[in-house]
């Protein structure tokens, strides 16, 4: 179980890290400038207008957020709004995420909230992008025990700063996937049912806006991949990517990142690459993906080079962050 843990965790990383060069590319662009990503590569410093300043295996907000979630749930051993706002403030000041360009615009408008000491509940309802999902994994973590808890206080994590349908949905979504892959036991496709259960809890607290449903496309990426299975990865991509998409909306980034993990198996390695190099929002689906199959399939699964180079370059401890969650 630690092992399942601490691969959610090093997983989300890796498939951050990984993910980060080929942000916001086409598929073909990725072919074009780096061929098929499956390794850690120095990001190409002209067209990637990102993330062109980072090194190979450098972690970006994603993680950064997702340990901000982790301190929290360690320190005070449940969600807190006001630390939470408390944390993300700080992290921008000192990070100056502001002043960046990786952010996500519902990310943006909660920084700018806060930093600025405005309530940030008006713009948390205009969200639509999967700011809270990305960074969700360690709710999934601490409360492997206890699907409804963890789908609860997931949708507590989004709230102050992506409160929206799609948003609360895509982040229960994440963190009951998580979940089930620490706690063992589960076939991939009963991991997928758990994840639309999580959607559609978010969907029933999370506030209105016009899109598409979270629950309904996370159905849709089963089918997809049921249908495209035999045909091979590159085929699977073609038809998540070119139906559902691979964008930063939660409607997008969430059930595709999930399609892949179940179009792999769970399998940490396999997932992790097929995610990254379905481009957009690489880096985000990577980490996903990541924490979801590093989940399923355990650190054990992921190559040790890869953990060795991620928390080289990012400094973290995420065995040592994975059994103060489940403590």
């Amino acid at each position: 179980m630690i092992d399942r843990a601490y691969g959610a965790l090093v997983g989300g990383a890796i498939g951050d890290a990984m993910g980060m060069p080929a942000s916001f590319f086409t598929r073909d662009k990725i072919k074009q400038v780096y061929g098929y990503i499956t390794d850690f590569l120095e990001p190409e410093s002209i067209t990637q207008v990102y993330h062109g300043g980072l090194k190979a295996g450098e972690i970006t907000d994603d993680t950064m957020e997702s340990i901000i979630i982790s301190k929290i749930l360690i320190k005070t051993g449940r969600f807190d709004r006001e630390e939470f706002i408390d944390e993300m403030r700080d992290w921008a000041i000192k990070y100056k995420m502001l002043e960046s360009t990786v952010i996500g615009p519902s990310t943006r408008r909660f920084l700018e909230a806060i930093t600025e000491n405005r309530d940030p509940k008006e713009a948390a309802k205009l969200s639509a992008t999967n700011g809270s999902a990305m960074r969700v994994a360690p709710v999934g973590v601490k409360y492997y025990y206890d699907f409804k808890k963890c789908v609860v206080v997931a949708a507590e994590s989004s709230f102050p700063s992506h409160s929206s349908k799609p948003c609360v949905a895509a982040a229960c979504a994440v963190a009951a996937a998580v979940a089930a892959g620490v706690k063992g036991g589960y076939t991939a496709e009963q991991v997928m049912e758990l994840a639309y259960e999580g959607a559609l809890y978010g969907e029933s607290v999370g506030c209105d806006i016009t899109g598409p449903s979270v629950s309904k496309r996370i159905l849709l990426a089963k089918e997809l991949v049921d249908k495209n299975r035999g045909k091979g990865m590159n085929a699977v991509l073609d038809e998540l990517v070119g139906i559902i998409g691979a964008g930063m909306q939660a409607y997008e980034s969430i059930p595709y990142s999930l399609g892949v993990f179940y179009a792999v198996n769970g399998d940490a390695k396999e997932g992790i690459i097929a995610a990254i190099n379905g481009g957009d929002d690489a880096d985000t689906n990577g980490a996903i993906c990541g924490n979801i199959c590093g989940a399923f399939s355990g650190a054990n699964g992921i190559p040790e080079e890869w953990k060795r180079k991620v928390e080289q370059e990012s400094g973290l401890d995420f065995m040592g962050i994975a059994g103060e969650l489940v403590k």
